[in-house]
């Protein structure tokens, strides 16, 4: 069955990272506040922001895919791990990770534009 060490650690980690941004894209929507983590490049102040509602609502959702994709994709790779093989699943979910990866990077340049 797979990846033995350094590969299920990794999984764990991004299992965890993926509920941070399912809370961070909660704290987001509910509290207005911003988390360096998922949502800003390092050099962006969050106090910067000029619509931090609008930029609350253009994220979030975004946030909340980042999170749930990540979450799925550890799920299938620990479960192709210490389970079943599901092979052709556990790829289909990396590359859906990695392409909502891409695009979420994207997001955050965009809404930085956009926003600050």
């Amino acid at each position: 069955m797979g990846f033995d060490g350094i590969f299920n650690m990794l999984d764990v980690l991004v299992l965890g990272f993926g509920f941070y941004a399912m809370y961070s894209a909660f704290v987001l929507q509910r509290e207005g506040r911003i988390f360096r983590t998922f949502l800003i490049q390092k050099d962006t102040d969050p106090d910067s922001c000029r619509d931090l509602q609008g930029y609350a609502n253009y994220m979030s959702p975004r946030l909340w895919t980042l999170g749930g994709v990540m979450v799925a994709y550890s799920a299938i790779s620990l479960i192709n791990t210490y389970v079943v093989e599901i092979n052709t699943l556990f790829w289909l979910m990396m590359a859906a990770f990695l392409a909502v990866l891409a695009w979420y990077a994207m997001e955050v340049k965009k809404a930085a534009k956009k926003y600050f």
